[in-house]
């Protein structure tokens, strides 16, 4: 033997030899029947069928073929489901874009409601600090001017004047009015 030459082993001759050009042989034989418009593969196919090892392998891919018609029908019966909860999720979305809508115009109402409640405290402030100013210029004021001036006055400013001024310098101006104008401001008084 020389040393360029290697030794082949049995497997690896068995692989280059015989397997690899069956194969190949195998290959070329089916397209060819293929092409001529045999069909050797269905013809296997219901060979295999009979014979009684092989024929359960294929019983088993008709039951998968029946699992498998059952999964797509479940996957039908899925994507319908899917759809519909897609569907109302869409109209929650919905549902919800109109409830945050609702919620930002009463959030707006809240706030210029809370404006004007501060607005008219502010007033109400106002008003008392300018009453508390008048009631402590009566006070100030002698009985006989007071009585000249609170019959000249609205009512309703005279009976705020009047509810706020004590008691001594209230009975002090009534002194001073006429019976008929000291009666009907008592009267205002005690609504």
């Amino acid at each position: 033997m020389e040393p360029n030459e290697k030794e082949y082993s049995k497997f690896q001759w068995f692989l280059y030899v015989i397997l690899i050009p069956s194969f190949f042989t195998l290959i070329v034989v089916i397209v060819l029947l293929s092409v001529t418009g045999f069909n050797p593969l269905g013809i296997m196919k219901d060979f295999a069928s009979k014979a009684p090892i092989i024929s359960s392998l294929f019983n088993d891919e008709k039951e998968e073929s029946q699992v498998q018609k059952k999964d797509e029908v479940s996957v039908s019966e899925l994507e319908a489901e899917i759809q519909a909860k897609e569907s109302k999720i869409s109209r929650l979305e919905s549902e919800l874009e109109t409830k945050n809508g609702e919620i930002h115009s009463l959030e707006l109402e809240i706030e210029s409601l809370s404006d004007e409640i501060a607005k008219l405290q502010d007033e109400r402030i106002a008003k008392s600090k300018s009453l508390d100013d008048l009631t402590k210029m009566y006070e100030e004021m002698s009985p006989k001017n007071a009585a000249k001036i609170i019959p000249n006055l609205k009512d309703e400013e005279a009976r705020e004047i009047l509810t706020s001024i004590n008691t001594e310098k209230l009975a002090a101006i009534f002194e001073k009015m006429s019976p008929e104008d000291a009666a009907r401001f008592t009267q205002l008084i005690t609504q």
